[in-house]
């Protein structure tokens, strides 16, 4: 299975979902100056690149330790897809809490790394992404190339939305984020559908 970098990059920044955490995100960094939540927004990123690196390098590996054979990630990976997508379609709004007394210290290091890096950035979806992808790839430096440039772009505009995450939020407004994340919603839906497919066919259960 030949990757294409621009449906990768698009699976990336749609399960990503930069936009759809932002009022999650101003929620739980709201009593933090300005130069903390930068400081967060930069450790959180971090965090999560680096998670995502030790998958991107040993995701291989991990499969085929475990004997799990491409086709069948596909399929677990199109299902839990199409539940995130399912979530993003007929969720409501999201908001969060602001963390709790005792919880909060000065550097925000621990809001850094949960639940911005994990599970916000680096979620189980995220991470489920670059186990397909490469896995699933003809030449795995290939695939791991394009991985990481889709990534690297991915917490790029991660960071970028993040740091004018209060100018968003007012130009479109929570409802304008909320439509985005649905039409985003929708197309992961299809994805996911294509994904569980590609599963089916690559196990001999279904022919082309």
């Amino acid at each position: 299975m030949d990757h294409n970098f621009f449906q990768i990059l698009l699976t990336v920044l749609i399960v990503m979902d930069p936009f759809g955490i932002i009022p999650a995100f101003l929620a739980i960094t709201g009593s933090y100056d300005a130069k903390t939540r930068n400081q967060i927004i930069m450790k959180s990123v971090l965090i999560a690149g680096l998670v995502m690196g030790i998958f991107l390098l040993g995701g291989k590996f991990i499969l085929d330790f475990f004997g799990i054979k491409p086709g069948a990630f596909y399929i677990s990976g199109g299902i839990l897809f199409f539940l995130i997508a399912f979530e993003m379609i007929y969720s409501k709004p999201k908001t969060n809490r602001a963390p709790p007394p005792g919880e909060k210290e000065s550097s925000g290091a621990f809001v850094a790394l949960f639940p911005l890096a994990i599970p916000m950035i680096a979620g189980p979806g995220l991470l489920t992404v670059i186990m397909t992808y490469v896995s699933g790839g003809n030449n795995w430096l290939s695939s791991v190339v394009q991985l990481f440039l889709a990534l690297l772009i991915g917490l790029a505009c991660m960071y970028l939305v993040l740091r004018l995450s209060a100018l968003i939020l007012r130009a479109l407004g929570t409802m304008g984020i909320f439509v985005m994340e649905k039409i985003m919603g929708l197309i992961l839906a299809g994805f996911s559908v294509q994904l569980i497919y590609n599963g089916l066919v690559s196990l001999g259960i279904i022919s082309l």
